[in-house]
């Protein structure tokens, strides 16, 4: 659904809940709100664009100074009609795949609460795979500049047009909660200069969480499924026509239908001044050659007053099934396209970074934080034309403002 179909069905649903509910509420109680970044960065690598995630157009590129990477603003607006009825709706601006500062749909759902315990939405809503899965785009709910590229930048299709389900229960001393999440995919990424979207894909998920007052633990499982997706039709075709065994086998694992999975595990604890948090994930691309790897990642903080350094680390091993092929050389052309298109995914990077948050004020905090990032394969750093880079290093220097209201 486009967005203006999801609002259209928002407000409809409003109407008629209001209605019903005209006994439990005379009026919605209404509450609007928003976020903001206003980032800047540096960083010494000539012929290389950092970007934060797989899905923009662009980022920061080498010897200049680049605004346009971290910026972002968010305007949300929730509406409670009765006890149990209430929506929620927020727009992002954004650097897209597009290159541009379109504002996009990130929630749109109407949620019903029949108990404490239970909760249903329906409508646009996040893919819960992260401890911050409902504020990714809030800069001000991280202590760093950004939560590391290695984990947090590879899985873009983040959104879908669904329902989940929510069941909460006290446990051990804390509260824990079993959400289970489907429909279709939204989101895109941007990869080898061009937006590749998948209209067709559906998303299913599941998270497990427990929470007390100082340590949070959460499990996650999410897998996005495209059923038409023709990008390597041609290849298949090509190698169709090569009278040699190894070619028809190779085109033989080339399919239309793919599943891009994740799952994780991850870990918040917040005690006094120190704050710790990790994650661990597995990632699975099952279109050919099928990629298969590691993320992990760590950000340690301890507050001295308005003032907060931080450590950031960030590792990502994102590798490609054995898909050895020798053509003869009156195919050598088909040779080159093949080896990109085997390599095309392939991700070796790690980070190490460290940076002071400034919370100067209320609802306002500035970050300042440098980092190192080797990477001898990445799609995250990406050439002028849209490239990944390989064999390349860079320092980063960030400085942002982070802001709620």
């Amino acid at each position: 659904m486009t967005n203006r179909i999801f609002l259209s069905l928002l407000l409809t649903l409003y109407a008629g809940t209001t209605t019903a509910a005209s006994d439990d509420a005379a009026e919605p109680l209404w509450n609007f709100g928003g976020f903001g970044t206003l980032g800047a960065g540096y960083h010494n690598r000539e012929n290389v664009i950092y970007r934060r995630d797989l899905e923009q157009a662009g980022g920061i590129e080498g010897h200049k100074l680049g605004v346009r990477m971290d910026s972002r603003i968010g305007l949300q607006a929730s509406a409670s009609f009765t006890p149990r009825w209430s929506t929620t709706i927020q727009a992002v601006s954004r650097l897209s795949a597009d290159g541009d500062w379109k504002p996009m749909l990130s929630w749109g759902f109407l949620r019903y609460a029949p108990t404490d315990w239970l909760e249903l939405r329906a409508g646009r809503l996040g893919a819960d795979i992260y401890l911050e899965g409902d504020s990714r785009h809030v800069g001000y709910a991280y202590t760093a500049v950004r939560p590391p590229a290695e984990v947090y930048g590879v899985v873009t299709q983040d959104r879908f047009d669904g329902a989940d389900l929510t069941v909460r229960t006290p446990v051990a001393g804390g509260l824990g909660s079993l959400k289970m999440y489907g429909g279709q995919s939204r989101g895109d990424f941007y990869l080898y200069g061009q937006r590749v979207t998948q209209d067709d894909a559906t998303t299913l998920g599941a998270t497990l969480e427990w929470a007390n007052d100082t340590l949070t633990l959460k499990a996650a499982w999410a897998d996005i499924h495209a059923r038409n997706d023709v990008s390597l039709l041609r290849l298949r075709d090509a190698l169709t026509s090569i009278p040699l065994a190894q070619a028809q086998y190779r085109a033989s694992q080339i399919e239309t239908s793919h599943h891009i999975t994740f799952a994780g595990v991850s870990a918040r604890y917040e005690s006094g001044p120190w704050s710790l948090q990790g994650i661990l994930a597995r990632e699975s691309f099952s279109q050919f050659p099928r990629y298969t790897g590691w993320g992990s990642s760590v950000v340690a903080g301890y507050r001295i007053g308005a003032w907060k350094p931080y450590l950031t680390w960030g590792r990502i091993s994102f590798e490609p099934d054995e898909s050895a092929l020798a053509l003869p050389p009156p195919a050598a052309a088909l040779q080159t396209v093949y080896d990109q298109v085997v390599d095309r995914l392939t991700m070796n990077q790690r980070s190490l970074g460290a940076g002071v948050r400034y919370d100067f004020a209320t609802n306002y905090a500035l970050k300042m934080q440098v980092e190192k990032v080797r990477a001898s394969s990445s799609s995250i750093l990406i050439t002028p034309a849209g490239m990944p880079v390989r064999d390349t290093s860079l320092t980063l220097f960030s400085v942002v403002l982070d802001f709620v209201f």
